[in-house]
C-alpha cells in the first residue's frame, strides 16, 4: 500500500486519524469551557502520566475546542533550559490577539484589559511586548513587579473584557512541571482570582505523573482548582480503533493475526500505535495487513523507537546517569526501590542523590513515591538491554 496516504501519524503531539478513549475528557473540558461562558464555576483540566500516552495532543484537542467557541488561546511549552523564558512567551502570544482589539470603539472593560496588559509588560520589563497597543494612560494599570500579584489581575482582567462577546481566555501549558515555581505560582492564582470572580479563564496543563505533586506543592489549595486525569494505555476496544478505523477508512483492511500481533506490540500506548500502524501499512504490499506483514512492522517499529524515542534520551544521560539507569532496568519498567539501586551499583542511597537528582531534571525517570524511582518512558527498560547488547 503507497506509503503516501499512510493513515498513521506519529510524531510529538501530532493529532492522529481518530482519537480515542477520550471521549469523557474531551466532554468535561469542553463543558467547562461552555460554563465559563455562561460565568459559571468550572475547573482547569490536568492531565499527567508517562510519555507516549497522548498528553500532548490532547492538550492540543482542548486548545481547537475553546478556539471553536472564540475564545483568546495561548498555548506554551515549560521548556527546561529555554532561550526565552515563560513569561515573555505568555506574553508575546497574548499580545499578537490583544492587538486586534485596540481598536477606537473598543469598550470600557476592552480598555481596561488592554491598560491592564500594557502595565503588567511595562512593570515586568516586557514592555516591547505592549508596542502597538495605544491606551489613553488613564486605563494604564498601575502594577508592583511582582507577577504573583500582578498577573492574576491582568489576565482576569482581560477575561472579564472577553466576557462581552462570549468569549474567554484558555492558557495551555504542556511538561507543566518543568515551569519555575515563580511562574507557576502566579499561573495558580491567576485560576484561583478567576474562579472566585467567575471570570471566563481556563488553565490547563500536561506533564508527567509527578505533575499533581508538584502542583499541590505549589498551592496547596490547587487540587480544587482543577479537574485532573491520569492518561495510561487504552482500552483493549479504544486501541483496536486506533488501527482499524483509519485502514477501513481508505478500503483496506487487516487480518485478525496481523491486527493483533501489533496490539500485543504496542501494548496499547498511543504513540506506539502510530508507530507500529504506521510500519504495518508502508511493509503492506496490498490489503489484508497480515502476520508477516506486521512481523517486519514490528522490527521496523522497533527501530524508529529506538532511534528517537529511546536514544535521544539515553544520549542526554552521562556514564554515571547510564549506570543508575541499568541497574533501575533490573526491575523492568519499574518501579525501582532507591536503596535496590543502590545496592546494584554496591554504595548507598545519599551518594546516589546527586545523580538520580539530574536524571529526574532531565525528565527521564520521576519518583512516584518516597523511596522509588520510575522511568518516565514506557518499554525504557528494554531499550536499554538492546542499547547493552548493540554497545550503544
Amino acid at each position: 500500500m503507497h506509503p503516501n496516504t499512510n493513515p498513521f501519524t506519529p510524531g510529538a503531539g501530532v493529532t492522529p486519524a481518530r482519537l480515542v478513549g477520550r471521549d469523557d475528557l474531551v466532554e468535561a473540558f469542553t463543558i467547562a469551557v461552555e460554563r465559563r461562558s455562561l460565568s459559571r464555576p468550572a475547573n482547569g483540566m490536568m492531565v499527567y502520566g508517562l510519555r507516549g500516552t497522548g498528553k500532548t495532543v490532547l492538550l492540543n484537542h482542548f486548545a481547537s475546542i475553546a478556539g471553536e467557541r472564540e475564545w483568546i488561546v495561548i498555548q506554551a511549552e515549560a521548556a527546561k533550559n529555554p532561550t526565552t523564558s515563560f513569561l515573555e512567551r505568555l506574553s508575546g502570544k497574548l499580545s499578537l490577539h490583544l492587538r486586534r482589539l485596540a481598536q477606537p470603539s473598543v469598550s470600557e472593560r476592552t480598555k481596561h484589559a488592554l491598560g491592564a496588559f500594557k502595565g503588567f509588560t511595562l512593570e515586568v520589563g516586557l514592555g516591547h511586548f505592549g508596542v502597538g497597543i495605544e491606551i489613553d494612560p488613564q486605563y494604564l494599570r498601575p502594577y508592583t513587579g511582582d507577577i504573583s500579584l500582578d498577573m492574576p489581575d491582568m489576565l482576569t482582567t482581560v477575561a472579564q473584557a472577553l466576557q462581552e462577546r462570549r468569549g474567554g481566555l484558555a492558557i495551555m501549558v504542556d511538561e507543566l512541571q518543568d515551569l519555575p515555581r515563580a511562574e507557576l505560582s502566579a499561573l495558580l492564582m491567576s485560576a484561583h482570582e478567576s474562579n472566585q470572580m467567575n471570570a471566563p479563564f481556563l488553565l490547563c496543563g500536561a506533564g508527567l505523573p509527578s505533575l499533581p505533586r508538584v502542583l499541590a506543592e505549589t498551592k496547596s489549595y490547587s487540587e480544587r482548582l482543577f479537574d485532573f486525569a491520569r492518561l495510561d494505555v487504552l482500552d483493549p476496544a479504544s486501541a483496536r480503533r486506533v488501527l482499524v478505523e483509519p485502514v477501513e477508512e481508505l478500503g483496506e483492511k487487516w487480518d485478525d493475526a496481523g491486527l493483533q500481533y501489533i496490539l500485543d506490540s504496542a501494548q496499547r500506548y498511543p504513540y506506539f500505535l502510530q508507530v507500529f500502524g504506521k510500519a504495518a501499512w508502508d511493509t503492506a504490499a496490498m490489503s489484508p495487513i497480515g502476520l508477516d506483514d506486521a512481523k517486519v512492522a514490528r522490527s521496523v517499529g522497533f527501530d524508529v523507537l529506538d532511534q528517537g524515542f529511546f536514544l535521544v534520551r539515553w544520549e542526554r544521560a552521562t556514564k554515571a546517569e547510564r549506570l543508575y539507569l541499568r541497574a533501575m532496568a533490573v526491575d523492568g519498567d519499574g518501579p525501582s526501590a532507591v536503596s535496590d539501586v543502590a545496592t546494584r551499583r554496591h554504595t548507598s542511597v545519599q551518594s546516589l542523590g546527586p545523580t538520580r537528582a539530574r536524571l529526574i531534571s532531565k525528565g527521564i525517570v520521576y519518583s512516584p513515591t518516597h523511596g522509588e524511582i520510575q522511568f518516565t518512558v514506557p518499554g525504557m527498560a528494554t531499550f536499554i538491554k538492546r542499547a547493552d547488547e548493540r554497545g550503544w
